[in-house]
């Protein structure tokens, strides 16, 4: 079986990223939409590598996922969050009212629109080609962010946290947006959601500052509210399974969930383990498991079975002799 990496982004990809763009859905907003925008996200990302061991400050790590020459997808991370420019959210809060009179009690949820995120790391640009899903390549994309915090954890501050696309249906229509959204921004879902993009200026000047009684709209958005859009569940699930979790926030325009976790907490950053390559090589290795090359300037990730060359393995993420490998054995194969 041929060896998947996961890698930095470098201007070499840069033609096979264009050709990709065309096949993104339009709800990736953190995905740049053209060949000049893809290029500023590389040079951003070479000099994110390329700095020292420091605290974030606005950083984007951009990464691409390579199979036999072939670019089958991408991932990101995008540091000091809500630092520059706010991050909006709603944040759901429950109220109660009782009437001792009456004898009735009534618990209502609200929306409250928050800036919560300040200097987290967001973990963001999950793409992979269809033709490429399966055989763990998902897993392997969305948790080479992860091996990477766990090379240099002071370069993303203490927690990082992720959108989850919000319920979208067949026709791209978002009932939270309709009922919500729309009513403030004058302008449809898709154009409203690309704008916050670039800049969040607008959210701060249109959005409601009182909060909005969930209890007041319509089912079909009540019932999307946290839920993810189906070809998100997957991100979702394996996210949740490496301890990030819902917390109550959810987007202000699809409703879709944020989930975050203290990077301590997260179990490719507790549980990865540095060794030699000497070490690898000689054994023990795990059934199934994720190596990377910690040096940044050379950052690769792959996986492994205990089965497949470990000479090989090494080889395919650039570390040699005497070099060190961090190694997280996935769950599926611990006693």
């Amino acid at each position: 079986m041929s060896q998947t990496v996961v890698r930095p982004a470098t201007h070499t990809d840069l033609d096979r990223l264009e050709d990709m763009i065309s096949r993104v859905d339009a709800g990736m907003l953190t995905m740049p939409a053209s060949r000049e925008a893809m290029a500023a996200r590389i040079d951003r990302s070479l000099a994110a590598f390329a700095r020292g061991s420091l605290p974030p400050q606005n950083e984007c790590y951009f990464l691409v996922m390579e199979e036999e020459g072939e670019l089958l997808g991408t991932a990101s991370i995008f540091t000091n969050l809500g630092v520059e420019r706010p991050f909006y959210s709603y944040r759901i809060s429950r109220d109660a009212k009782v009437s001792p009179e009456l004898d009735v009690k009534v618990e209502l949820d609200l929306l409250f629109l928050v800036n919560d995120y300040h200097g987290d790391s967001e973990l963001g640009t999950l793409f992979i080609e269809r033709k490429a899903r399966g055989g763990g390549r998902g897993r392997l994309l969305s948790f080479a962010r992860l091996m990477l915090i766990a090379a240099d954890p002071i370069r993303f501050g203490t927690k990082a946290m992720a959108e989850i696309r919000g319920y979208t249906d067949a026709d791209g229509r978002s009932p939270f947006w309709d009922a919500v959204g729309s009513k403030f921004f004058r302008m449809e879902y898709r154009v409203a959601d690309t704008l916050s993009a670039r800049d969040h200026r607008f959210i701060a000047d249109l959005m409601p500052r009182y909060p909005i009684y969930v209890s007041l709209l319509p089912d079909d958005a009540r019932r999307v509210i946290a839920r993810p859009h189906p070809d998100a569940e997957p991100a979702y699930a394996m996210l949740k399974a490496q301890g990030l979790r819902y917390n109550d926030v959810v987007d202000i325009f699809d409703a879709g969930p944020t989930v975050e976790a203290f990077i301590d907490h997260i179990d490719t950053v507790r549980e990865t383990v540095r060794m030699t390559a000497a070490e690898f090589i000689a054994g023990p290795r795990p059934d199934a498991a994720l190596a990377a090359n910690p040096d940044l300037a050379r950052f690769a990730v792959t996986q492994f079975t205990a089965t497949d060359d470990p000479a090989k393995v090494l080889a395919g993420i650039g570390v040699g002799a005497g070099e060190e490998v961090m190694v997280y054995r996935l769950k599926a194969s611990r006693a």
